[in-house]
C-alpha cells in the first residue's frame, strides 16, 4: 500500500474527563453532609426559589448571625467548586472530542488519497519530490503529485484547527484558574449561569450577596416593575453599571436558565416567575414609550459607548431569553403575554388578513426588525420561542423575502437580520410542522398562529429562494429536525416528522414551486437564473437529509393507481405511520431530485444513497427472489438522478451534452470521494424493512454483519446493447460481492479468467474479486477479434454458471435472475424518464 510522507501529530493534555467528574460526585456527597440532606439536592435549591433555612436538614434558625453566615459561605463555596469542576470537565471533554475528530478526519483524508494512487506506485512512499513526472504524458506520476499537494493542503488546514483547539483550551484553563482563585464572586457566578451550570442555587444560598435583596424576597409583579424601572437608566447610560446592576441582571439570567431547563425537561416555570416576566416587560414597554416603541427602544438605549460590546450582548441576550420564555405557553406564558411592540414586529407588515389594520410602513418595519433581532440575536441557542411567536417569526421572514427578496436589502431589512428571525423561529419543531403542513399539533399550544395556505407557501418559497448571506444555514432550521426525528424511538415524534416530510415535499414540488425554485433570477457563475440549491448549499444539504430519511418513498412507493385505471399518481399522499412512507408522484420526485442536482454536495449524496439502496435491494432480491419487490425501487432512484441532472443542466445551459458530461463527472466524483456508502446501509435497510414490513432481520442484520462492498454504478448508456452488457457486469459484481447464503454456486473461474484478461475482473491479494462495471474502461474494441464478443460471452457464461437458491422460489442460474430483474428494472427506469419531466411552462 502506498503512503505519503506527511504527518499529523496533535498535542495532548494531561487532564481527562474520567478523572474530573468523580471529584464533583465527592463534593456533592460532602455538600449533602454539610446540609444534612440525603435527598435530591438539585431539586432542593437549584431549580426553584427557596430559603437557606429550608434547604438545610437541621433547624438552624437560632444560630447567631456570624455562625449562620459561615454555614452559608461553606455551602456557597462547595456549590461553586462543584459547578466550576463540571465546567472544567466539559472544557476537557471538548478538547479531546475535537482532537479525536481531527485524527479521524486526517485518517480518512489519507485513506482517500491512498486509494487513488495509481497501481504503478502502490507500495511506494510519495514525498514532496518523488515521483516526479518525466514528461507531460506521465499521468500516473502527475496524479501522485496532485494527491500529495492536495493532502499537504489539507494538513495545513487540520493543523490550523489543532492550533485553534489548543489555544481555546489554554484560554479555558486560565479562566477556570481565575475563577477558582477569585471564588464565587457575582461575575464568576454569572459565568456559571451563562454556561448553564447554575440556576437559582446562589440566590437561594445567599440572596443577600447575590441579589442584594432581603432574604425573604419573592418574585412578584411589584418587584418586577421596580426591577425594570431600575435597570432602564443603566441601559440608557444615565447610570454607570455597578454591583446593583449585575445583581438585578442575575435575577433575569436565572429565570432564563430555568426556562431553558424546563423546556428541555418538559416542565413549566413557576407561576411567580411567569408573572414576574410579564410585569417586567409590561413596565419596560412603558419605559420605552408605549406599544409602538416600547421594548424595541431598549437596544438603541445601549448605543453610545457607555456599555462595552460584551456588556451590551449579555444584556440583550438576557432580555431576549426572557421574551422567549414568556412567549411559550408550555412554560406557562403565551403570545398575548408579550409586549405589543414585540408582537407587532414579529408579525411584520405581510401577515395580517385584517383590512382594518393600520398600514405598517416598511421604513418603520426596518427599524423594528433591527431592534427585535438585536434582542434575539444573542439568545440561548437551546431556548426556543413559543408556538405562535415561532410561527410568526418564520412566516414574517419568509414573507418579506417572498415580496422583496434581495432587492429589499437596498435600504430595508438585511439578510443578517432576517436570518435571526428564521433561526429563532425555526427552533420550535411544532411551529415548523405547522408551517409545512398547515396542521396544528393536537392539542394546539395556542390558536393565534393560523394563516391561509397561500401565506405558508409564499413564506416557504421566500425562505428557500432568498440569497442568504449564510448560504441558507439559519433558514435550514425549518427542516433540519425532520431527519433526526424520523429515526426517533418515540412514535409520536417519528409520526410528526413523517407528516412534516410529506407536507414539505408536497409543498415544494408543485409546478408553481418548481418554477420558482429553479428559476430564481439569482446570478451564480455561468448561470443567470440559478436553482436555489446553487447559492444556498446549506438548504441543499437539508433537502438531502430528508431524501435520505424517506428514501423508500422516493424509490419504491406507488407510482400508478389501480383504482383509476392504472393512471399515474400525482402529488404527495399523507404519511403512513405503519410503513413510515408516503406516495410521491413521478413529476414530484423528479422536481425534488432536480433541486438536489443543483449542488455538488447534495447531488453526490443522492448518488451515494442510490448506490447503497440498490445494494440493499439486490441483497434482498438474491435472498428472496422477489423481483417486483426490489427491481422497481432501485431503478427509480437512478432514473430520477439521470432525469434530475438533465433537467437541472438543461435549465441552466440548454445543453444536453453538458448534462451528460456533468452526469459523468458527478458519478466519477461520487465513486472516488463518497467513502461512506457502507454507513448508509443500516439506515437504508431500516427504511426498506419499515416500508415493506419485512421484520427486523430481513436485510439490515445481514448487511451490517457482512463485509459488503458497494458496487459502483456508472451513468446509463443510451445504446441498448451496451447498456445490457453494463447491466450484466453490474449484476455479476453484485453476485460476487454479496454476503447472501442464497448464492450457492459462485461464477466459474474459467469465465472469470477470460474477464480478467480484458480488464473486466481483477483479483486482490486476499483472493477477492472486483468487477469493473463501466465497459468504457475494458480493454476491448468493437472490431473483430477486439475482445468485446469474448467479454459478452464470458459474462453470460459466468452468470450461467452461478446458482442462486432464494427463499421464495426455486433455484436457478444467474442469467435467469438477471433477466427477471432487468425487465421490471428497465421498465421503471423508462417510465420515469418518459413521465417525470413536466412540459415546458409546467
Amino acid at each position: 500500500m502506498a503512503s505519503f510522507q506527511l504527518f499529523f501529530s496533535p498535542r495532548s493534555i494531561e487532564s481527562f474527563e474520567s478523572r474530573i467528574r468523580p471529584v464533583s460526585e465527592d463534593l456533592v456527597t460532602l455538600e449533602a453532609r454539610l446540609l444534612g440532606r440525603a435527598d435530591d439536592l438539585e431539586g432542593g435549591f437549584d431549580s426553584a426559589a427557596s430559603h437557606f433555612t429550608d434547604i438545610v436538614g437541621w433547624d438552624i434558625t437560632s444560630l447567631g448571625a456570624e455562625n449562620y453566615q459561615q454555614w452559608v459561605d461553606a455551602a456557597v463555596n462547595l456549590r461553586f467548586a462543584i459547578d466550576v469542576n463540571e465546567m472544567w470537565a466539559d472544557h476537557v471533554k471538548e478538547f479531546w472530542d475535537k482532537r479525536d475528530a481531527m485524527w479521524d478526519d486526517w485518517d480518512e483524508a489519507v485513506a482517500s488519497k491512498v486509494s487513488q494512487v495509481p497501481d504503478e506506485y502502490r507500495g511506494t512512499v510519495i514525498t514532496a519530490e518523488s515521483p516526479t513526472p518525466d514528461h507531460w504524458f506521465d499521468s500516473d506520476a502527475r496524479k501522485c503529485r496532485e494527491l500529495y499537494d492536495e493532502l499537504s493542503g489539507y494538513l495545513e488546514e487540520v493543523q490550523g484547527r489543532e492550533r485553534a483547539n489548543w489555544d481555546a483550551h489554554e484560554e479555558n484553563a486560565l479562566e477556570i484558574l481565575g475563577m477558582l482563585r477569585g471564588g464565587p464572586t457575582a461575575e464568576n457566578v454569572q459565568k456559571l449561569i451563562d454556561g448553564g451550570y447554575a440556576d437559582m442555587a446562589y440566590a437561594n444560598l445567599d440572596p443577600g450577596k447575590y441579589l442584594s435583596l432581603e432574604s425573604d424576597f419573592e418574585l412578584t409583579p411589584d418587584s418586577a416593575e421596580e426591577a425594570a424601572s431600575e435597570l432602564a437608566p443603566y441601559w440608557s447610560g444615565d447610570k454607570p453599571l455597578d454591583d446593583r446592576y449585575h445583581e438585578l441582571m442575575l435575577v433575569m439570567s436565572m429565570i432564563g436558565t430555568n426556562a431553558r431547563n424546563a423546556q428541555n425537561d418538559g416542565g413549566e416555570l413557576r407561576e411567580e416567575e411567569v408573572d414576574f416576566l410579564e410585569a417586567f416587560y409590561a413596565q419596560l414597554e412603558l419605559e420605552g414609550g408605549g406599544p409602538y416603541t416600547g421594548v424595541l427602544s431598549v437596544p438603541g438605549w445601549m448605543e453610545g459607548g457607555h456599555m462595552t460590546g460584551e456588556e451590551r450582548e449579555h444584556a440583550l441576550g438576557t432580555l431576549g431569553d426572557g421574551l422567549l420564555a414568556l412567549s411559550d405557553p408550555e412554560l406557562g406564558g403565551g403570545y398575548e403575554s408579550l409586549p405589543e411592540s414585540v408582537r407587532r414586529a414579529a408579525e411584520g407588515p405581510f401577515l395580517t388578513t385584517d383590512p382594518d389594520e393600520p398600514v405598517y410602513a416598511l421604513v418603520t418595519y426596518k427599524d423594528d426588525v433591527e431592534a427585535l433581532t438585536s434582542l434575539l440575536r444573542h439568545t440561548d441557542g437551546d431556548l426556543g420561542a413559543g408556538y405562535t411567536l415561532s410561527t410568526n417569526l418564520t412566516m414574517s421572514a419568509g414573507s418579506y423575502n417572498y415580496f422583496w427578496g434581495s432587492a429589499g436589502e437596498g435600504g430595508y431589512v438585511m439578510s443578517e437580520d432576517l436570518a435571526v428571525l428564521a433561526d429563532v423561529g425555526t427552533r420550535n419543531e411544532d411551529a415548523n410542522h405547522y408551517v409545512l403542513t398547515g396542521e396544528h399539533p393536537s392539542p394546539a399550544p395556542e390558536t393565534g398562529a393560523d394563516y391561509p395556505d397561500k401565506f405558508r407557501r409564499d413564506a416557504v418559497q421566500g425562505l428557500l429562494t432568498y440569497e442568504w448571506h449564510d448560504h441558507g444555514e439559519a433558514a435550514s432550521g425549518l427542516i433540519d429536525w425532520i431527519s433526526a426525528d424520523s429515526l426517533s424511538e418515540d412514535e409520536d415524534v417519528r409520526n410528526r416528522a413523517g407528516e412534516a416530510a410529506s407536507g414539505f415535499i408536497g409543498m415544494v414540488t408543485t409546478p408553481e414551486m418548481q418554477q420558482a425554485l429553479t428559476d430564481t433570477g439569482v446570478d451564480v457563475g455561468d448561470s443567470e437564473d440559478a436553482s436555489f440549491t446553487e447559492f444556498n448549499p446549506a438548504l441543499a444539504d437539508r433537502f438531502a437529509d430528508v431524501f435520505d430519511s424517506y428514501l423508500f418513498s422516493f424509490a419504491a412507493s406507488e407510482i400508478k393507481s389501480s383504482e383509476e385505471g392504472n393512471a399515474l399518481l400525482t402529488g404527495v399522499t399523507d404519511y403512513n405511520p405503519e410503513t413510515g412512507a408516503f406516495n410521491i408522484g413521478v413529476q414530484e420526485r423528479a422536481a425534488y431530485m432536480q433541486y438536489l442536482m443543483g449542488d455538488d454536495g447534495s447531488a453526490m449524496r443522492a448518488v451515494n444513497s442510490a448506490m447503497a439502496y440498490e445494494q440493499a435491494q439486490i441483497e434482498l432480491y438474491l435472498g428472496t427472489g422477489d423481483t417486483d419487490l426490489t427491481a422497481p425501487g432501485a431503478a427509480s432512484l437512478y432514473s430520477l438522478i439521470d432525469l434530475g441532472l438533465e433537467m437541472e443542466v438543461e435549465d441552466r445551459t440548454g445543453d444536453l451534452d453538458a448534462a451528460r458530461e456533468r452526469k459523468e463527472q458527478l458519478y466519477t466524483f461520487a465513486l472516488e470521494e463518497g467513502g461512506n456508502l457502507a454507513e448508509k446501509i443500516p439506515v437504508v435497510g431500516a427504511a426498506i424493512n419499515r416500508g415493506l414490513d419485512l421484520g427486523a432481520d430481513a436485510i439490515v442484520q445481514q448487511l451490517v454483519e457482512t463485509d459488503i462492498d458497494i458496487t459502483p454504478k456508472v451513468p446509463r448508456n443510451e445504446d441498448e446493447e451496451i447498456r445490457r452488457v453494463d447491466q450484466q457486469a453490474e449484476f455479476l459484481s453484485y453476485v460476487m460481492s454479496s454476503g447472501s447464503d442464497s448464492v450457492v454456486t459462485p461464477p466459474s473461474r474459467e469465465h472469470l479468467d477470460v474477464l480478467e484478461e480484458y480488464g473486466v475482473v481483477s483479483y486482490g491479494d486476499d483472493g477477492s474479486v472486483t468487477v469493473r462495471t463501466d465497459s468504457t474502461g475494458w480493454d476491448v474494441t468493437d472490431e473483430p477479434g477486439g475482445g468485446r464478443s469474448d467479454v459478452v460471452n464470458a459474462l453470460h457464461g459466468a452468470l450461467n454458471s452461478t446458482q442462486i437458491d432464494p427463499s421464495n422460489r426455486e433455484q436457478d442460474n444467474g442469467n435467469v435472475f438477471y433477466n427477471e430483474f432487468s425487465g421490471p428494472y428497465n421498465a421503471r427506469y423508462d417510465l420515469i424518464q418518459a413521465e417525470g419531466k413536466r412540459e415546458e411552462g409546467k
